[in-house]
Order: structure tokens, then sequence, then C-alpha cells
């Protein structure tokens, strides 16, 4: 819906219908509303426009850079160095021998029975000797 769709819009008149005034008043709001609806999406499209192309100018001009000191060749040579570097650090597994004899369980060492230890009587904790309260109240 455009600007113009609103103003150009008729209504029929009837004898029980709506108060043209008022209805031309709501209107106008319409009117202004959609006018600072389309002049906040101009001022936006304007500013992504600006931005897009301030990141454009920029990732150009350090492609150039990069390109004029070498750092891409640098760098595609050193993803290769890489990329092979980890392909040959990577051992193959050793392949086990496979038999036909059904694998011999191996049994647990057993272990050595001890006599269960009696538990010792708890003692109280030891009270703090009377040298150490007064060395905690100084300080």
């Amino acid at each position: 819906m455009e600007r113009d769709d609103v103003i150009n819009k008729v209504f029929p008149h009837s004898l029980f219908g709506y108060d043209p005034v008022a209805v031309d008043a709501f209107l106008d709001e319409v009117i202004r509303e959609l006018d600072r609806k389309n002049n906040t999406i101009d001022v936006l499209r304007l500013k992504l426009a600006q931005e897009l192309g301030e990141a454009q100018d920029v990732n150009t001009m350090l492609a150039s850079t990069m390109q004029r000191e070498g750092f891409l060749k640098r760098a595609e040579e050193l993803i290769k160095v890489s990329t092979v570097a980890e392909t040959e650090a990577v051992p193959e597994p050793a392949e086990e021998p496979v038999s036909d004899e059904p694998a011999a369980e191996e049994e647990p060492p057993e272990e050595p029975e001890t006599e269960p230890e009696e538990p010792e009587a708890s003692q109280p904790p030891e009270e703090p000797a009377e040298s150490d309260e007064i060395e905690q109240m100084i300080i």
C-alpha cells in the first residue's frame, strides 16, 4: 500500500455511515505514518549500503596488501605443509593376528588373604594448648 492509494481512496456515502471528517482525519494519520516508515526504511537502506561499501573497501585493501607482501602465498604453503604433516604423523593401526582357536579366558590373580584389622579406639580431638589460645587472642 502506497501513500497515493490512501489519498485516492473514495468511500461511498450512506445515510447511516461514518463521519467523513473523522475518516479523513484518520486517513491523514495513516498517510503520515506511511511516510515516516518509508523514510526510516530509506535511511536504513542507505546506511546499510554505506556499511557494505566500506566493508568491501576494507576487504579489497587488505587483500591487495596481503598479496603485495606475499602473505597469501605463504599462508597457502603453510596450510599445505600442515596438511601433509598431519597425514604423515598418523600411524596406521597394527593388525592383530586372527586365530581359529577360541581365546583362553584369563583368570584374575588371587589376592592374598589378610586378616581384618581391629579398629583403633577413637580418641577425642586434642584441645589447643593455652599458649595457642593466647597467641590467637593477640593476633
